[in-house]
């Protein structure tokens, strides 16, 4: 009997730490210094939480775009964005460590999604509040992304929201996700999984909780969804056009045969359909047709 419980605990440990290398993906400030030069990284005390995030302000007058990335990642994860050269002249970039993950507070989950996104204005709040303001969210930073824009709709400009979990169950749980929720399994798992299963079993009641509230959101949203997404069903794009009744513009691209990792592989599009978006608000406009010209 011993050797039967063994044997799977074994497996399972053998099996966390291969994803902890995979998963637990975060750099360091001195290295995404080294990476961007002209970049800030900010710690921000919040709550007795520590909120970590990045800042390239390239110029006074160019929109700012605000990455929340999905679970478990880290800001990390849109080096590619940061470092565009196209992008390095159309928009100010600011990008967050979500709480829980990279260096704000690992492992330390936030299961409320209003709490997720009142820590995100903390952070825009240190900034100044940048104008016209953009958020790009890919999964539950999508999801975290609604919810700013639900808090504070005056200062959301438009919205990108990749693969994002909106509409309650309709996404995969996998039922180790109950299992490994308490100790001893728990202990087992990297805390970045374990913060994201944490996430994963709040879902279905965070985004209940939001219903009432779709109303609220009046900027341009624009949905990406893979059509073979088996984590965020393809459903979470229909339900959102159904519910933003009183947003200015709903836009969706649905990528066929595509899974649920796609802030990556289609940064080209995400960055087209951005750019349209910034091109449409009288506020940018100008701005980004000159960059566009030089």
């Amino acid at each position: 009997m011993r050797k039967k419980i063994l044997i799977p605990l074994l497996i399972l440990f053998s099996a966390s730490l291969c994803i902890n290398g995979c998963v637990q993906y975060r750099e360091s400030t001195r290295v995404m210094l080294e990476q961007f030069a002209d970049a800030r990284v900010e710690n921000l005390d919040y709550e007795g939480r520590n909120l970590r995030y990045l800042s390239l302000h390239r110029h006074d007058t160019l929109p700012t775009l605000f990455f929340l990335h999905g679970s478990p990642s880290s800001m990390s994860v849109y080096n590619v964005y940061y470092e565009d050269p196209e992008l390095q002249g159309m928009a100010n970039i600011i990008a967050a460590d979500r709480p829980g993950y990279g260096f704000s507070g690992l492992g330390l989950s936030e299961r409320s999604v209003r709490r997720q996104a009142e820590k995100m204005w903390k952070i825009l709040e240190q900034e100044g509040y940048p104008s016209p303001l953009y958020i790009v969210g890919s999964s539950y930073g999508g999801t975290v992304a609604t919810k700013m824009a639900m808090l504070q709709p005056e200062k959301v400009d438009g919205m990108l929201l990749v693969s994002a979990s909106l509409a309650p169950g309709k996404e995969k749980t996998y039922g180790i996700s109950y299992l490994i929720q308490y100790p001893p399994l728990r202990w087992l798992i990297p805390s970045t999984v374990m913060v994201a299963n944490d996430e994963k079993l709040s879902h279905y009641q965070a985004l209940s909780e939001m219903l009432p509230y779709w109303e609220r959101i009046t900027a341009p949203v624009v949905l990406i969804q893979g059509t073979a997404d088996r984590l965020i069903f393809p459903e979470n794009v229909d339900f959102a056009k159904r519910n933003l009744v009183n947003a200015a513009s709903v836009t969706y691209k649905f990528l066929e045969g595509e899974g649920h990792f796609l802030q990556i592989k289609y940064k080209d599009l995400i960055l087209e359909k951005l750019q349209s978006m910034m091109q449409q608000n009288p506020l940018s406009e100008t701005v980004v047709m000159e960059m566009l010209e030089k």
